[in-house]
């Protein structure tokens, strides 16, 4: 390792496998009314709520009574939220497997539910190769909350200034520098390397 940076940290969704919950609701809401049903009632709350470590069954009961006349798509997205995960991010999972056979240590920090987040690890072994993983429903705070990292740092007691953290959203990149750990925004798996070789690492 040539680089101060020991540890790199990454976000799971749409970094290391595909995420979108548009592919439940493609074949349910008419594809004029799809984004507008996406910003004004699954938006952030929705998720977030389920990010947050609040469960599947009191999620669908709290967003049936705010929009009973979603309560179909509501139901649908519970019963079949795995369908919205695509597949894994192959040259993601090589850049991890890269970074760990360097020796570098590797993190996950990611907004997920921790009802769910089970299954999806049995399903994509790479997971299992993490140092530590930090899950925003386990710890019932997600990002960009300060607080989220300071678990990270604090548990696997990481320097911020020896970590690098991979995420798609400049929100929870902005708060992780506030921290002191380097960020780099996520576009694609050659974009993330070409960044990590800029900073010394591979």
């Amino acid at each position: 390792m040539h680089s101060s940076l020991k540890s790199i940290i990454f976000d799971f969704g749409n970094v290391l496998i595909e995420w979108d919950p548009r592919r439940i609701f493609r074949d349910m809401v008419p594809a004029e009314e799809l984004e507008n049903f996406m910003q004004n009632v699954w938006k952030d709350e929705w998720n977030n709520s389920l990010d947050s470590g609040v469960s599947l069954a009191d999620n669908e009961q709290s967003m049936k009574a705010k929009y009973p006349q979603h309560s179909r798509y509501i139901a649908a997205y519970h019963a079949r939220w795995y369908e919205s995960l695509g597949d894994e991010n192959v040259e993601s999972v090589a850049l991890l497997t890269q970074l760990q056979n360097a020796g570098y240590a590797t993190y996950g920090l990611s907004n997920w539910s921790a009802e769910t987040f089970p299954i999806v690890r049995k399903a994509h072994p790479f997971f299992n190769s993490f140092d530590g993983i930090v899950l925003s429903g386990e710890e019932k705070v997600c990002k960009p909350t300060p607080q989220i990292y300071a678990i990270l740092l604090e548990r696997y007691k990481l320097h911020p200034a020896q970590c690098a953290f991979i995420d798609d959203r400049q929100e929870n990149l902005d708060a992780a520098k506030e921290m002191g750990i380097t960020p780099i925004l996520f576009t694609s798996a050659a974009q993330a390397r070409e960044a990590l070789k800029r900073l010394g690492v591979l």
